[in-house]
């Protein structure tokens, strides 16, 4: 479904079906948000405030499904995370698949920072160390996407890969290298055509010469994948809630952790990262050689965020997606400035 294209008639009807006797009093679109559409929806019934999220059609059914079984094992692991109501895929109801969950009242943590005390921030980056490591914690013996069969979580196949000519996603993985090299040439595929196509040849020849650096025995992790300041909500002065976790996948903790890092702790006193690390690694042991690999996973994630970029804003040509095509290209560029060899 088109971005904006939701119209309000098409609410009210998921809503009704939903709970009859609940009326749509306003339907509002958050600031910011690029994969979906999502509308914070203001009920008739107090207390009942909902977030309707609608999925792309090209998606398909395994994506909200995800959402829906990851963000019950979080509560499950007492990780603060919305209660999905519903997800309904049927198309009967409305023409497109949705979610509807509770809304979870507070402010991110992105706006919310500057206001917090010190003792707030250590307590909130102290309970966002555990709960990752909670997260992180879920083992399994294969890597790639997450669903539930029954009352069982299921490795299966990485469906952001994209699919074959027979229709099937690649996946799942026997190691993280594999599924790390397949990672990386779906995106430079998406790269050639648009305005990052010419860095394609350097990163290619950058991640030939070292993903050796992965090389090694590692553990099938279940990780968030996006879990910067907008994405944690505050409120009182604590985390209330963890969002979007329906990029997630099973792979390496260090894969999210350095993202992580480097979206909540730059620029920031390095005694909230301590404060993390030390909840984190009560869960998680961190693998030997983790701070020589943030340059590598870095590299790879700016690949996401080129990625992002090409999905969903490619053809927009105002300041704003002009500045952000130019941040990702230079941040690339950094990190392979001093590997002459590429």
């Amino acid at each position: 479904m088109e971005a904006n294209r939701v119209p309000t008639e098409s609410i009210r009807e998921l809503l009704h079906a939903f709970d009859p006797g609940s009326n749509l009093l306003h339907a509002v679109r958050p600031a910011e948000g690029l994969a979906n559409e999502v509308f914070f929806l203001r009920t008739s019934r107090s207390g009942a405030d909902l977030v309707l999220k609608v999925f792309d059609d090209e998606v398909g059914a395994w994506k909200p499904q995800k959402d829906l079984a990851i963000n019950a094992l979080m509560r499950d692991l007492d990780i603060p995370a919305p209660a999905i109501r519903l997800v309904d895929t049927s198309k009967r109801v409305v023409p497109f698949t949705y979610s509807l969950s509770d809304r979870i009242t507070g402010e991110a943590l992105s706006r919310a920072l500057p206001s917090l005390s010190v003792e707030d921030t250590w307590c909130i980056y102290t309970h966002l160390g555990d709960c990752l490591g909670r997260l992180h914690a879920t083992t399994f013996d294969r890597f790639g996407d997450v669903r539930r069969e029954n009352s069982d979580f299921v490795v299966g196949p990485a469906h952001e890969l994209g699919r074959d000519v027979n229709g099937h996603a690649p996946g799942p993985f026997a190691t993280w290298l594999e599924m790390h090299r397949a990672i990386v040439e779906h995106r430079l595929n998406l790269m050639r055509g648009t305005a990052f196509e010419d860095l394609v040849p350097r990163i290619a020849c950058y991640f030939e010469k070292h993903d050796g650096e992965i090389d090694f025995e590692i553990a099938p992790r279940l990780l968030h994948m996006d879990l910067h300041p907008g994405n944690i909500l505050i409120r009182d002065g604590r985390i209330a809630g963890i969002l979007d976790v329906e990029e997630s996948i099973v792979g390496h903790n260090e894969y999210d952790l350095m993202r992580t890092e480097l979206g909540n702790f730059r620029g920031h006193d390095p005694a909230y990262e301590r404060a993390f690390k030390a909840a984190y690694t009560a869960h998680v042991p961190l693998d030997e050689g983790y701070p020589g690999r943030k340059r590598f996973y870095d590299l790879s994630r700016t690949l996401a965020w080129i990625r992002s970029l090409i999905l969903h804003r490619d053809g927009d040509i105002t300041e704003q997606a002009i500045r952000d095509r130019q941040a990702a290209r230079s941040h690339l560029l950094g990190l392979v400035s001093d590997h002459q060899e590429c």
